[in-house]
This record gives structure tokens, C-alpha cells and sequence, in this order.
């Protein structure tokens, strides 16, 4: 095995050089702006990566539905962060984005604005990702005897 792309953590060897596809779970609550907060819930998008290689990951979605409305969110994690065993976390920290504090009546889903000048606001929330998600079990199961392509061989 060649030593020169392996890390040891505890009894555990790592190859850095394998980068495995998987996505995460992300979850945070945002601050309280207007007498309310909102949930962020969902999942990173789907990246190659290790716990040692700083990846990022980019994700989006829609807060929880709270006095009238949600928000928009988007942004991209900061860099992987190595847990022991060989797990990763990351680092999430953004903002929504503006809505209006008195939500419009509309009659179907989706984005709309006001023609005129409505006060808006929106909030800020940090937190991290959890669960190693969508990762390829065959993956997995095809190397784990294979010392040399592995991503843990036990010692």
C-alpha cells in the first residue's frame, strides 16, 4: 500500500486519494426576525469527496412556512471537517432571502412581488450538515478487501 496517500486516524487507515459521491443532511434554525423564526431543512447536493480533501457542498431550498410565508435560501458549505472514524461534517452559514413582513394574498404557490414598496426582511442561520447520505454501497462492499483502494482498512 502506498503510504505517501494515507492518513492514520486512531486504527484506522484512510486513503485520501478516494473520493466516494455522497450528499448530506442539513438543518438549522434561522434567527428570529419580526417575532419569527424558520426551519432550514433538506440535503446538500451531491459531490465526490473525502473527509480529508476540503470539499464543499452547494444546497437550496425553502424554509418551514411560518406568520404567512417562507423564504428562499442558497448556499454553498464550508469546507469538510473529519470526525473520528472517518465521517465529515460542514460547516453551514447564510441567509435567506427578503420577503415581506406582511405576506401578499395570492391565490396560487410560487414568487410574487408588489408593484409598490412593501418593508421586507429576512434572516441569517448557521449550523451543520449531519449524515453522510447517497453514498454507493457497492462502492463500499467491492473494496473493502482491497487494502490498496479501500477508504478504512482496519490494522
Amino acid at each position: 500500500m502506498d503510504k505517501s496517500n494515507v492518513k492514520r486516524r486512531g486504527v484506522m487507515l484512510f486513503n485520501i486519494n478516494i473520493r466516494p459521491h455522497h450528499a448530506h443532511r442539513i438543518y438549522a434554525k434561522t434567527t428570529n426576525e419580526n417575532g419569527h423564526t424558520h426551519m432550514i431543512k433538506g440535503f446538500t447536493r451531491n459531490v465526490n469527496g473525502n473527509s480529508f480533501d476540503k470539499h464543499v457542498h452547494r444546497f437550496q431550498g425553502i424554509t418551514t412556512f411560518e406568520n404567512g410565508h417562507n423564504h428562499r435560501f442558497y448556499g454553498v458549505t464550508g469546507p469538510a471537517i473529519p470526525l473520528p472514524g472517518g465521517a465529515h461534517y460542514h460547516k453551514i452559514e447564510e441567509r435567506t432571502y427578503f420577503n415581506y413582513d406582511e405576506p401578499l394574498e395570492i391565490k396560487h404557490g410560487g414568487v410574487w412581488y408588489a408593484n409598490e414598496e412593501r418593508s421586507k426582511h429576512d434572516h441569517r442561520f448557521k449550523g451543520r450538515t449531519y449524515d453522510r447520505i447517497g453514498v454507493d454501497p457497492f462502492f463500499y462492499e467491492s473494496n473493502k478487501d482491497n487494502e490498496s483502494n479501500s477508504l478504512t482498512s482496519f490494522k
